[in-house]
């Protein structure tokens, strides 16, 4: 049985290693897409909540701590993320791909920034000048998912992948 152990971790290394590319290219597709789906739920929830002009504009306290810990979490989470992907090491096919997740991420975070500057502005003009930018904002974020997912297949495609 000892002897067994050996040549048997010796194939599934071999084995692993034959198939480093399209592993690496799977491990990375379902990295990216974890976080492009996760960031997407986010935007899209928090965007339902920066709509309504009644929290928005409301002096009410527990409002403005909800909103404003919506715009940090949009903020950090993206950040991070950032970080997650700049870790990453993709592969050539997957550079578009890559750098189409970079720019959603970075739109996503400048989103959240723009969401704290307009809760912390002191006038309702103010506010009303950044929530219509919010809303411009969003729209170009409502952009991304379609094109990045038409350069994910395309990447899929080149690296030997089918789309789930």
């Amino acid at each position: 049985m000892k002897s067994l152990k050996p040549v048997l971790l010796s194939l599934s290394l071999m084995l692993l290693l034959s198939c480093t590319s399209s592993t690496s290219d799977y491990a990375y597709n379902e990295k990216v897409t974890s976080i492009f789906l996760r960031q997407m739920r986010q935007i899209d929830e928090t965007d339902s909540v920066f709509k309504d002009t009644s929290k928005v504009y409301a002096k009410e306290f527990s409002d403005s701590v909800s909103l404003g810990q919506k715009a940090e979490n949009l903020v950090n989470n993206s950040k991070m993320e950032l970080a997650d992907i700049a870790d990453l090491k993709p592969g050539k096919e997957a550079e578009k791909f890559n750098a189409g997740i970079v720019a959603y991420l970075t739109a996503i975070n400048d989103y959240g920034k723009t969401a704290q500057q307009m809760l912390q502005a002191k006038t309702i003009g103010e506010k009303k000048k950044l929530h219509e930018q919010l809303m411009l904002k969003y729209e170009k974020l409502n952009t991304y998912p379609d094109r990045l997912l038409a350069i994910q297949k395309i990447y899929l495609n080149e690296v030997g992948l089918q789309p789930k």
